[in-house]
């Protein structure tokens, strides 16, 4: 890994032209800033107040808080973290995370794009795949292709989506919201909300608006309806059905498909303003924790490895003596059934049997009461009600060993 440090002093602004791999910049308290990468060459220069920054492998950056950055072109993932100042970026190739950042303005995403804490505007001309915007201070102008999920704009939402959008707002005077869909809307609003409805569906009964104290009897696949005092202006228009809620378990349902909007894994950017060799330190206890839950498991997976090889090898071993023991067992004119031992006797109904023979420490192997005992051990394994071992010295017990 390359690394390279550049002082700097004052309001800077961090040019990240290219980088072939990933992309992850940090904001930190500290006047300098730090490059790291896993390629072979590193660039990072400064011409006045401008920081230029490239690398063709996976790229990482620690700056000032307050620094503007602009990114020409990632080719993988990008994860931007503790940046108060302006984000622009021209073209991600992958995906797109950031966590508490100002406003963001970019041109376009090949994968999704997550979002948790914006200070600013949010303006995405295209976002390829899904969209998970969360508590954004300012307004909001975004085209995604597939699912949006929207919660906490505080101002103007303008979206074009090509799929489903889950929406939950609170409206406040003078927003106004207009969100176009392939498919489904559905929109959380506080049980006593002021705003003003225009909805459309894709036939009379795709509409379906569930407020309290709101009667809504009309058909048709366009509606609009005040709600309380009216104000703020939401126009909805999907490709499928329309819904309106305010109750919860509605915005859960949908909520639960909104994977984006989890938070992750530990990365370094959870903790800004952490120096470089911390980040380095806990990155470093991370993976030797890693290591070790991965060697237990292993070590877990051997020992289970262990047994099973034990507990087969005690079934053979306790069935082969059981078909010896059936064997001397026919030959004596006995035979063992499934739950116990009966005999054939060729003696005359009737004859009296001959007194049973005085106890002694060791049975004779031939006994037929051996070969009970030796199905009731191995029943008793079978049902896991004895361990192996138990299992092994009653077996060995019964052979006088």
């Amino acid at each position: 890994m390359k690394q390279s440090v550049l002082p700097v002093s004052g309001l800077v602004t961090v040019e990240v032209e290219n980088v072939g791999g990933d992309l992850q910049i940090v904001g930190w308290e500290r006047p300098e800033v730090v490059a790291k990468t896993d390629d072979a060459k590193l660039s990072l220069t400064a011409d006045g107040q401008t920081i230029h920054a490239h690398s063709n492998g996976d790229l990482i950056l620690y700056l000032a808080r307050e620094a503007n950055v602009h990114i020409s072109n990632v080719g993988g993932d990008v994860d931007l973290r503790a940046l108060a100042g302006s984000v622009e970026i021209k073209s991600v190739g992958g995906d797109l995370q950031m966590r508490n950042v100002g406003a963001v303005s970019l041109k376009s995403v090949g994968g999704d794009m997550s979002l948790r804490g914006c200070s600013g505007d949010l303006l995405a001309d295209s976002v390829g795949g899904d969209a998970s915007l969360h508590d954004i201070k300012g307004d909001v102008k975004i085209t995604v292709g597939a699912d949006l999920y929207l919660r906490g704009s505080e101002k103007n939402v303008q979206a074009k989506v090509g799929a489903d959008a889950a929406l939950y707002l609170r409206p406040v005077p003078g927003m106004d919201v207009d969100v176009q869909a392939g498919s489904d809307i559905l929109l959380r609003l506080p049980a006593k909300s002021d705003v003003e409805l225009d909805l459309q569906g894709c036939d009379d009964e795709s509409i379906r608006v569930d407020l309290p104290g709101v009667q809504v009897v009309e058909m048709g696949m366009v509606r609009t309806l005040v709600v309380g005092a009216g104000g703020p202006k939401v126009r909805l228009r999907a490709g499928s059905d329309v819904t309106v809620t305010s109750r919860d378990e509605e915005w859960e349902n949908i909520a639960e498909f909104d994977p984006l909007g989890r938070e992750g894994p530990f990365s370094p950017g959870e903790f800004p303003g952490l120096s470089s060799d911390m980040h380095d330190r806990i990155s470093r206890q991370v993976e030797k924790t890693t290591r070790k839950a991965l060697e237990a498991s292993m070590r877990a997976q051997e020992q289970s490895d262990r047994v099973q090889r034990r507990v087969d090898g005690a079934m053979r071993r306790a069935e082969e003596k059981m078909r010896n023991a059936e064997r001397r067992s026919m030959h004596m004119g006995s035979k063992v059934g499934r739950f116990g031992t009966f005999f054939e006797s060729s003696r005359p109904t009737g004859a009296p049997n001959p007194p049973a023979p005085p106890s002694s420490p060791q049975r004779p192997e031939a006994e037929p009461v051996t070969d009970a005992e030796r199905l009731a051990i191995l029943k008793m394994l079978q049902e896991k009600k004895i361990s192996i071992q138990d299992a092994e010295k009653l077996l060995a017990a019964l052979d006088g060993k």
